[in-house]
């Protein structure tokens, strides 16, 4: 689940209501779908994918509602807005994933105790290829509002039904073999590694809602990037206290600048200004605050003095 690397177009969130949408319609479709073959046939591997669509189902409802909230505009109680409900669902998703992989754990050890085989693998063979386009279709989607709409909560879900793909041709694997004699363990063993799988995207879900939450600065990169368009302006000596976070789908992008100190208050504000717009272009997402120094006298403001900030 890497950042979304920023594009000079405007930010158009009704596309990653578009995602949580056709996630919600995938997700129902493939539950209905494998619960009638995990009743009919009883093979772990497909409780494994069912589970893991079951926990898709809440996962993208708990995501569109994370998004609709996040989009609210700021009001008198939540200046900065309300995107970190992004971050916040995550948390809650992780755990939620975590959770069913080890209720995949307690299944698949006591099917190794000696419960009854998986039965009718074609009829689960066939439900996997029908999960596996559904899946590849809903990546599309979740792509194609990626680039014009960068939420964390439509990232972890493009990460999640991407790892789905995966799941399912294992799923086919396992029955295929089964269906050819192999050993009836296999079938548990393989949802012992799904529920890994699990806890590996429960982890890096977790760590993006923390990241947001924790206000973490956007990546290198992308630093360097601000840092070179601010600098690029002619009348600006240097740049320094470079902060930036991300709430939501809202970059928040702050710097000094240091100007020539015999240059008038309007012409200083002009260069600001400018400065501004052209980091604005780059990262049209972004809300930017820029602050004007003399080059040269020692800055004596507090907000200088932060540890790690200031340079």
């Amino acid at each position: 689940m890497d950042q979304i690397q920023q594009t000079p177009v405007a930010i158009k969130p009704k596309y990653a209501l578009f995602a949580g949408a056709a996630s919600l319609v995938t997700v129902a479709v493939l539950i209905i779908a494998k619960s009638i073959v995990y009743w009919h046939g009883g093979s772990v591997a497909v409780l494994a994918s069912l589970t893991d669509s079951i926990i898709d189902a809440a996962m993208s409802g708990m995501n569109f509602m994370a998004i609709r909230y996040s989009l609210k505009p700021a009001d008198e109680e939540h200046r900065h807005g309300h995107g970190k409900a992004e971050g916040l669902a995550a948390m809650f998703q992780g755990a939620f994933i975590f959770g069913a992989g080890v209720f995949l754990v307690f299944e698949s050890l006591a099917r190794f105790a000696g419960h009854a085989p998986a039965q009718e693998h074609w009829g689960g063979i066939s439900v996997m290829v029908f999960a596996i386009v559904l899946s590849a279709a809903l990546v599309a989607i979740q792509n194609y509002s990626l680039r014009r709409a960068p939420s964390l909560a439509v990232e972890a879900e493009k990460a999640h039904y991407s790892g789905d793909i995966i799941i399912n041709g294992g799923v086919i694997a396992v029955l295929l073999a089964l269906s050819f004699g192999a050993p009836n363990w296999i079938d548990p063993a393989f949802a012992l590694v799904v529920a890994g799988w699990l806890a590996y995207t429960a982890w890096g879900i977790v760590k993006k809602g923390v990241d947001m939450l924790l206000d973490r600065e956007l990546p290198d990169a992308m630093r360097a990037r601000i840092f070179e368009i601010a600098s690029a302006h002619k009348e600006v000596r240097a740049v320094h206290d470079l902060r930036t976070r991300k709430s939501g789908m809202q970059l928040y992008i702050s710097f000094d600048i240091e100007t020539d100190p015999e240059m008038s208050l309007r012409k200083a504000h002009a260069v600001s200004l400018a400065v501004e717009h052209a980091v604005h272009r780059e990262f049209p997402n972004a809300e930017i605050m820029i602050h004007v120094d003399p080059h040269g006298i020692p800055h004596d403001e507090t907000r200088h003095n932060v540890a790690g900030v200031h340079s």
